[in-house]
């Protein structure tokens, strides 16, 4: 078997020129090929060349629900039961962040309004930002959410005198921008001072990813840069985030799904093995929370973020104002 170097093994670890976008840091084979990596000021690699930002607009406003993921909406529909109990970990943490009656959120990359329309049951109001028009329709008829149909930098701006939002969740959106500075620092100007920010990225060049890659001899299956611009870990999300003032109170991971490759079950080249996968994994949360063990499943993905281990790196963040 061939046990190739990795490269990169983590993004704190291709630094080599922190800040400085002179010179190319790596060159990995990503999901469709050799793919170009660089080191961005806060240690998390980006993607280079970088798109046009109109292509991008267009991918994410028409492909990527239409044509790319066209049974997204359908599948998260037919999944609440599962999202519901783990949205009420991250509203939880949340909740307890804030006073009792601060309870309005911004969903950033909303998709279907699926995390605005659980908040809204549990007392909170809110608005969502989409850029895909299907997908905003969704939220927006099927619950009668307030979603803004559009980027994060095109949301009308917050006038000095109106109230800000007290809470700021984005899930699996940061890894898609182009410029993830000016999404934070947006995010920053949205949130009321000591308001909370809850953010969720891929954990990708997490040391089970890296294990597995050598030890089935695949490419580095989560770079794919059509969609995937941004490959963060999180102390370079961490950096990010208190860069633009919001300082971590809090971090989670979520279930390890590298574990099932290394215990044989191929999800990279079979995907209906991931499939089955996932289920397994939607089978132990649940349990979990259901079972009224919510507390029990917050502290096992805390030690996996103390472990820099599992699929997603989340961060909840307070707003402190200098």
């Amino acid at each position: 078997m061939s046990f190739h170097p990795e490269v990169p093994s983590r993004p704190s670890e291709v630094m080599a020129a922190a800040g400085s976008y002179a010179r190319p840091e790596s060159t990995i084979e990503g999901i469709d090929g050799p793919v170009e990596l660089r080191a961005a000021r806060d240690g998390y690699l980006q993607v280079w060349p970088r798109p046009e930002p109109e292509a991008l607009s267009t991918l994410y406003a028409e492909d990527f629900y239409d044509r790319d993921h066209s049974d997204f909406l359908a599948s998260k529909e037919r999944d609440r039961p599962y999202w519901n109990a783990i949205w009420s970990m991250r509203r939880s943490l949340m909740e307890a962040a804030l006073p009792s009656a601060r309870r309005r959120i911004l969903d950033v990359g909303s998709s279907g309004g699926f995390f605005l329309d659980h908040c809204r049951n549990h007392g909170w109001t809110g608005v969502g930002i989409e850029p895909s028009r299907r997908a905003a329709r969704w939220a927006t008829e099927r619950y009668g959410l307030e979603v803004f149909c559009g980027g994060l930098l095109d949301f009308p701006a917050t006038d000095p005198g109106s109230p800000r939002f007290d809470a700021i969740h984005s899930a699996q959106v940061l890894e898609h921008v182009l410029d993830p500075d000016a999404f934070i620092e947006r995010i920053a100007t949205l949130l009321e001072p000591d308001g909370v920010v809850y953010i969720e990225v891929p954990n990708d060049f997490n040391v089970l990813q890296r294990i597995a890659r050598r030890r089935l001899d695949k490419r580095a299956w989560w770079v794919a840069p059509k969609y995937h611009l941004n490959y963060f870990d999180f102390d370079s999300l961490s950096r990010l985030l208190a860069r633009h003032g919001l300082f971590e109170i809090d971090r989670l991971s979520t279930f390890p799904m590298e574990m099932f490759l290394l215990m044989g079950e191929d999800y990279v080249d079979h995907p209906e093995v991931g499939a089955a996968c996932h289920a397994r994994r939607m089978a132990f949360e649940r349990s979990l929370i259901e079972t009224g063990h919510l507390a029990e499943l917050v502290r096992i993905y805390r030690s996996l973020a103390t472990a820099s281990v599992g699929r997603t790196c989340g961060i909840l963040a307070r707003h402190r104002q200098a």
